[in-house]
């Protein structure tokens, strides 16, 4: 819910600071900013949680959420406004960096598994709640979303009842861990942060070029618009919440492959579809395939890095995962001006079918060749 829980607010807000230079500028600034600053202190959050633990950041992450998310509420210059959601940046960053490093330290398996996809599953639901929330208290006052924020602070006595801090490990042992570990894959890593930035880089071509889409239809109402794109979070969720059982029978690399096909397939549907009920059948379709994005990332993250390592690489998926969320619109914007929305959707959508399709039958090529190579060996031995 970080930064669009007060979307809703920001046509009032152009209109309340009308009189400050840029105003329509700075007030979309307010929208996207946490993101960019996400991106800007998840490494660094990630090293301040292998170095001084988990239990002491998620509470000051939290405390700073709750004081800078509402503290538009009551601010009254749009600068200082600005200011106040590059705090919140920073403290998702931490917040989320945390999360997903107490994951890798209290689960393991199956259960890390379960767990991941019901953190994602949470995050769509809570999503649409507080985003819905957000426009309705947008008809009550501009000030008023920002107040939802506050809903952290009231998870700080439960933070600091429940949440335990696992045993650290002293610098020596971190270092002689660091020298005997060989199974650390820097290819793997890197495979796994690509697909989180490109995965959300398409998740938000949704919320920032559907809306305008369906408009073309004709007399579509907000709430129409509205539920077509919960649609597609609400799909994603459930996916989530089952991704262990895609797991169970298929690899990490598979489930990339399957869900950029599912997204694909969806965007193409978008592109074809001349009513509002076919748009929302793309939605649906990419939603299953986003959904097990999320899930995938984290587990095949969890699964690849050291104990020492577990924060930092933790810092490394927020930041990939909010760098394509910022940059989504940036590097989709030329495809909408020359070509048009639709034919954006086809476009990303027929070539992110095309490499999974390739990337399906390599992988089948590549099992085939290990089985005969092994099964070669087996006879010569």
């Amino acid at each position: 819910m970080a930064g669009a829980t007060i979307g809703p607010v920001l046509p009032l807000m152009t209109e309340v600071f009308a009189d400050t230079p840029n105003a329509d500028f700075l007030t979309r600034l307010i929208l996207t900013m946490p993101a960019l600053f996400i991106v800007i202190a998840s490494p660094f959050c990630g090293w301040l949680t292998d170095r001084y633990g988990r239990k002491k950041l998620l509470i000051a992450g939290a405390v700073l959420y709750g004081l800078s998310g509402t503290a538009g509420a009551w601010l009254d210059s749009l600068t200082a406004i600005l200011i106040s959601r590059a705090l919140l940046g920073i403290s998702v960053a931490s917040i989320m960096t945390v999360c997903i490093t107490l994951i890798g330290d209290y689960y393991s398996g199956f259960q890390r598994q379960k767990i991941t996809g019901l953190q994602s599953a949470f995050m769509a639901f809570g999503g649409v709640v507080f985003i819905s929330a957000g426009g309705m208290l947008a008809d009550i006052s501009w000030r008023a979303p920002f107040l939802i924020y506050s809903f952290a602070l009231l998870l700080l006595p439960a933070i600091m009842l429940f949440i335990k801090e696992p045993a650290q490990k002293s610098e020596v042992e971190v270092n002689a861990d660091a020298g005997r570990d060989t199974s650390f894959s820097l290819l793997n890593v890197s495979v796994i942060l690509a697909m989180a930035f490109l995965g959300m880089a398409m998740f938000y071509m949704i919320p920032v070029h559907i809306p305008f889409l369906i408009h073309t239809f004709g007399d579509i109402s907000n709430t129409e618009v509205g539920l077509a794109l919960s649609s597609f979070v609400l799909t994603g969720a459930i996916a989530a919440l089952n991704y262990q059982r895609f797991l169970y029978v298929m690899s990490h690399q598979s489930i990339y492959v399957l869900s950029f096909f599912l997204l694909g397939i969806g965007y193409i549907m978008i592109f074809f579809s001349d009513s509002y009920a076919g748009i929302f059948a793309g939605l649906i379709t990419g939603g299953a395939g986003s959904g097990l994005l999320k899930p995938n990332t984290t587990v095949w993250m969890l699964s690849e890095a050291p104990d020492y390592l577990r924060g930092r690489l933790s810092g490394m998926i927020t930041t990939a995962v909010f760098l394509g969320q910022f940059l989504s619109p940036v590097l989709t914007r030329p495809l909408v001006e020359n070509l048009s929305i639709s034919e954006a959707f086809l476009f990303v959508g027929a070539g992110v079918t095309a490499i999974s399709v390739s990337a399906a039958l390599y992988l089948m090529i590549s099992r085939r060749s290990s089985g005969t190579d092994r099964h070669q060996r087996s006879i010569s031995n």
